[in-house]
């Protein structure tokens, strides 16, 4: 594999955008929370951005509102997951007449290409924006003259 492409639920990728694709529409009808009883309350996922860079690519996932402190990166088995938990510090549920938005925690992975520089990974959180650097070797082409005995 060599992109990076978002993983969606039960291990699909989203690498293709199609609009007769049934199972993926399907699946995002239920990627938002039904209301509760008392108001419509949803929990959303940022969105992502992935893009192509000198050195590798680039995630751009957003995600207003946070601290560096509550974002929590890993590397495992190819897979980059960026996850957030936090508690509501605001406690004023029964006041709510309307909400659209509520990020109390997500989970985003993304399957990474084989020649990642998995120690080169790096992130930076700036006006709602987690930028995340992934680096690629390049693979380059071995040559080597062999002489016959």
């Amino acid at each position: 594999m060599s992109s990076i492409f978002p993983i969606r639920r039960y291990g699909r990728t989203n690498a293709i955008n199609n609009p007769l694709d049934v199972l993926s529409a399907f699946d995002d009808l239920f990627t938002v929370d039904m209301p509760s009883r008392s108001h419509r309350s949803y929990n959303t996922t940022p969105r992502a951005n992935v893009v192509k860079t000198d050195t590798g690519y680039g995630i751009e996932l957003a995600a207003p509102g946070f601290s560096r402190e509550e974002f929590e990166l890993s590397v495992d088995g190819g897979r980059l997951s960026i996850a957030m938990s936090t508690e509501d510090s605001k406690n004023y549920e029964d006041r709510i007449q309307h909400r659209e938005y509520r990020f109390q925690s997500f989970k985003r992975s993304f399957s990474l290409p084989e020649n990642t520089n998995i120690d080169g990974i790096s992130a930076r959180y700036e006006a709602g924006i987690l930028y995340v650097d992934v680096p690629v070797e390049e693979k380059g082409v071995q040559k080597r003259m062999i002489t016959v005995e």
